[in-house]
C-alpha cells in the first residue's frame, strides 16, 4: 500500500483521496504532493495545540516548538514543490520571521541536526523550547556564576594570601600587610624564606643567597618589609626624596625605586608592607635593572664575600657598616 494512503481518512485533511492524489505527471502531481505536505503541515498544528492542553507552561512550550518546527518543515517543502525555481519565495511559506532571505529556499539548510536554524525549521522565535529551554539555562548559569563570584569574593576576603593571579605570595612569606616591629624569632624565619627563595629563584648557593639576605637585614632592622627609614612601620611616607632619609620596605629604597615598589604591590593587588610585595619588587628588580648584582654575588665563592658584593652593587651605601651586616650574615647561617 502506498504510504501516503495511511492519511486517508484523517480528519482537517483537504487534499484528494489518498492514492489518486499522488499520481498525475508534471506540474499536477507537485501540486497534489504540495498539498498533501500543506495539510500535513496543518495536521501537525492542531496536535501540537491539542497537546498542549493540560500541560504546564513547560512542557507545553517543548511541545509548541517541536511541533511548530516540523510544520514549518513541511509547509516550506510544500511551498518548494509549488515553486521549484523559488521565484515566488519568501523564505519559505507560513511567514518566516523577519531577516530571513528572501527568493529561494535557503531555510532548507536549516534542517534536523545542521546546527543553528537559519530561519524556517526550528527557527520561529517565540516560546519552544530553544527558546524557553535555551534563555532559562542562560539564565540559571548568569544566576551560578554571580553566585560563584559572590563566593570567591569573600574567600579573597577573608584571605590574607591573594591568588595567584592577584599576586601570590612567594613561599614562606607572607601578604598580609605589616602592622609591627617582628621578633628576633620572626626574623630569622623570614630570613630563611629569602634565602630560599633566592636559591630556587636564581641559582645561588645558600651562601651567596644568606649574603644577600644579610643586607637586607640590616638595611630593614631585621627583616621589616613594611619599616619606614628611622624604624615607623607600616605604610610607606609619602616622601618620594632619594635620600637618606625617606627609604622604605626590605632594602630600604628610595625615590624612583620607592615609588617601583609601590607600583609592582598595586600591580599584584599586594600590600607594599608586605613580604610578598617586598621580595617580589627586589626579584623584579634582580631580573631588571639590578641584574649586574646578581652577577657580582655569582662571581664570589663565600658567604662574606657575596655580602659584600651585593652591598657595593645594590645597596651602594654612603656608610657601608660591613660589620653589621657580616654579623648579621653570622645569625642567617646559624
Amino acid at each position: 500500500m502506498n504510504t501516503l494512503s495511511l492519511l486517508n481518512g484523517v480528519g482537517g485533511l483537504s487534499g484528494p483521496s489518498p492514492v489518486a492524489g499522488v499520481q498525475g505527471n508534471g506540474s499536477s502531481l507537485d501540486a497534489s504532493v504540495a498539498n498533501l505536505l500543506s495539510d500535513i503541515a496543518k495536521l501537525i498544528d492542531g496536535g501540537g495545540a491539542a497537546q498542549r492542553t493540560g500541560h504546564s507552561a513547560g512542557t507545553a512550550g517543548a511541545s509548541a516548538g517541536s511541533n511548530s518546527g516540523l510544520s514549518q518543515f513541511f509547509a516550506d517543502l510544500a511551498a518548494m514543490l509549488r515553486d521549484p525555481d523559488g521565484t515566488g519565495a519568501q523564505g519559505g511559506a507560513g511567514g518566516a520571521p523577519t531577516g530571513t532571505p528572501s527568493g529561494g529556499y535557503d531555510n532548507f539548510a536549516a534542517m534536523p541536526g545542521s546546527g543553528t536554524p537559519v530561519g524556517g525549521y526550528g527557527a520561529g522565535g517565540g516560546g519552544g523550547a530553544a527558546g524557553v529551554g535555551n534563555s532559562g539555562a542562560i539564565n540559571n548559569a548568569a544566576g551560578n556564576g554571580a553566585t560563584t563570584s559572590g563566593t570567591a569574593a569573600s574567600a579573597s576576603a577573608s584571605s590574607s594570601t591573594p591568588n595567584t593571579s592577584s599576586g601570590a605570595a612567594p613561599e614562606g612569606l607572607s601578604a598580609a600587610p605589616q602592622t609591627q616591629a617582628l621578633s628576633p624569632a620572626q626574623s630569622k624565619q623570614a630570613a630563611d624564606a629569602y634565602v630560599s627563595n633566592l636559591q630556587k629563584d636564581f641559582g645561588l648557593t645558600k651562601n651567596q643567597a644568606a649574603g644577600i639576605v644579610a643586607n637586607l637585614w640590616h638595611e630593614s632592622g631585621g627583616m621589616n618589609s613594611g619599616i619606614n627609614q628611622g624604624g615607623k612601620i607600616g605604610a610607606p611616607s609619602s616622601n618620594m626624596a632619594d635620600d637618606n632619609a625617606n627609604g622604605y620596605g626590605i632594602a630600604q629604597w628610595g625615590g624612583t625605586r620607592k615609588q617601583g615598589l609601590l607600583d609592582y604591590a598595586r600591580q599584584h593587588n599586594l600590600d607594599p608592607s608586605s613580604e610578598a610585595a617586598n621580595y617580589g619588587y627586589l626579584k623584579q628588580e634582580l631580573q631588571t635593572s639590578q641584574a649586574g648584582a646578581i652577577a657580582a654575588v655569582k662571581g664570589t665563592n663565600s658567604a662574606q664575600a657575596a655580602t659584600q658584593a651585593f652591598c657595593n652593587a645594590f645597596e651602594q651605601p654612603s656608610d657601608p657598616q660591613m660589620a653589621s651586616r657580616l654579623g648579621y650574615l653570622n645569625q642567617i647561617l646559624a
